[in-house]
């Protein structure tokens, strides 16, 4: 009779004990590995982080451009599709009424809801991305389009073949010409425009692209530069060349850089100010890039849950 009691005692003040505390592992985003044919998780911090778990959606994806943040991505599919992928809830598949064949560049807006998409040819500027996707104009520039850009507002601009940089509207407007414009980026003021010239090896910042367009080197760069990011906060830029990528300071000019032995086509921002993802194109390895460290560094990305190719 003690013993039972003693017992029925003992579970009624372990079932009264708040139940342990939940490790949760930290995160830094969202990318597509192009290995895996697949929008993954980056798991972990700055130094020990890895791909992790796979978006699960219907689509069956063969390239893509995420928005970390707002948990969306522009996706080509193996059919020939361009489709919209949200997963801030239950993953959704949205196919987007496009003139576009593929998607080769895609330009997101600070918070993810509007983008500039193009084949090389066409510019297609859409909003209502964390919701209902609507296109709102389309622009076929001269020469062809090497690099696109949206800010907050919707405004995009456009680099061309010609070496030329348009504001795309009604009327397009030239900010800047000469060059060989392979990125570009707003800042999140959404009125000034950084642009990487491969031609003339530097990094360009056009202030007040709308009123007085004027332009000014940031950095000049020993190997020419091939993708462009901002900081979210504006202050810092990143950029990738061929063996090294190169962190700016936009107020002061300073500059630090780092061997790398890759390349990328673009880079993705994930959580944090400038902490960064690439896929380098030649061996196809996923590397994180951080610029928020008192030591800017270049680190391999490795593979858990299931990152086989599709």
């Amino acid at each position: 009779m003690i013993r039972q009691l003693v017992l029925a005692t003992t579970a009624v003040v372990a079932a009264a004990q708040p139940p342990s505390p939940q490790m949760s592992v930290p995160t830094l985003g969202y990318v597509f590995d192009g290995n895996a044919k697949a929008i993954r998780l980056i798991s972990g911090i700055p130094g020990a982080a890895s791909l992790d778990d796979t978006v699960q959606t219907s689509a069956s994806l063969e390239s893509g451009f995420v928005n970390s943040r707002a948990r969306i991505a522009i996706a080509n599919t193996k059919d020939g599709s361009v489709t919209l992928i949200q997963w801030s809830g239950t993953p959704q598949v949205i196919s987007l009424t496009t003139s576009l064949s593929r998607v080769t560049q895609a330009g997101f807006s600070a918070s993810g809801d509007r983008a500039a998409i193009t084949d090389g040819a066409t510019v297609e500027v859409w909003s209502g991305l964390t919701g209902s996707p609507a296109k709102n104009a389309a622009f076929s520039p001269d020469g062809g389009v090497t690099a696109v850009a949206v800010n907050q507002d919707g405004l995009a601009a456009a680099a061309t073949g010609t070496g030329a940089i348009l504001l795309l509207g009604d009327e397009p407007k030239q900010v800047a010409g000469a060059g060989q414009w392979t990125s570009l980026a707003f800042l999140p003021d959404g009125t000034d425009l950084l642009a990487s010239d491969a031609s003339a090896k530097n990094l360009t910042l056009i202030r007040n692209v709308q009123t007085d367009a004027a332009a000014s080197v940031v950095q000049s760069l020993t190997q020419a530069p091939s993708a462009l990011e901002v900081a979210a906060d504006g202050t810092m830029a990143a950029l990738a060349s061929p063996g090294t990528v190169t962190f700016v300071s936009l107020s002061g000019g300073s500059a630090q850089s780092v061997s790398c032995k890759c390349q990328a086509a673009h880079l993705d921002r994930l959580e944090g100010n400038l902490v960064l993802h690439m896929t380098d194109t030649q061996s196809g390895s996923e590397l994180l890039l951080d610029g928020d460290s008192p030591q800017a560094r270049v680190m391999s990305l490795f593979s858990v849950n299931g990152g086989s190719a599709q």
